[in-house]
């Protein structure tokens, strides 16, 4: 009996202990997660939540009618916060979220890698201005399985600002701003929409 008992506390066990031990793939920033609902979205960003609520009383205003559209219908808005963070809601979803990262380019890269548990595929962008002053760029990519995201940090001397940029989206958002073609989606929902 004892023996039985021990078996299936190990059978039962041993999944949850690999699952604690893989690296997670989730792109989990500030709470978020992409491919989030609106309703998770709003219930974690309170000064969203306002900007709905503002929104829904006074609905003429540009900015109101794009938001309210997202919030019911699933279109496309952006919405930026306080916390310098930029997101981007389609098709009902977070697709995509942009922020300044306060710590340094090596610290966030290096937590960013044990994230994905994978290292990010790095590009050097040689850059210069118009005086002949040279500096290199860097551009740091890691392409998982739910989710594309790339640091970037821009070295410009003249910049006083030099906080890496972090964007984390998902793979049909990413594809979606790389599409070269005349006849360009405007949306992750319209782009999954079939052609007629």
């Amino acid at each position: 009996m004892k023996s039985s008992l021990l078996i299936l506390v190990l059978f039962v066990g041993m999944p949850m202990a690999l699952r604690a031990q893989a690296p997670t793939t989730d792109a989990d920033f500030q709470g978020h997660l992409i491919g989030e609902t609106i309703a998770d979205f709003l219930r974690i960003e309170p000064e969203a939540q306002q900007e709905a609520n503002v929104c829904r009383q006074r609905s003429e205003r540009h900015r109101c009618i794009e938001l309210i559209a997202a919030l019911d219908r699933g279109q496309r808005a952006e919405v930026s916060t306080a916390t310098a963070a930029n997101y981007v809601l389609d098709a009902g979803k977070l697709v995509k979220l942009t922020m300044l990262v306060s710590e340094s380019f090596e610290a966030t890269s290096d937590a960013l890698s044990k994230k994905f548990g994978a290292l990010p595929k790095t590009t050097t962008l040689p850059s210069h201005n118009t005086s002949g002053a040279k500096w290199d760029n860097q551009l740091y990519t890691w392409d998982t399985p739910t989710i594309y995201a790339t640091l970037y940090l821009d070295n410009n001397p003249v910049l006083q600002d030099h906080r890496p940029l972090l964007i984390v989206e998902s793979h049909a958002e990413h594809l979606l701003d790389n599409v070269d073609s005349p006849a360009k989606p405007t949306s992750v929902a319209s782009s999954a929409a079939p052609k007629q």
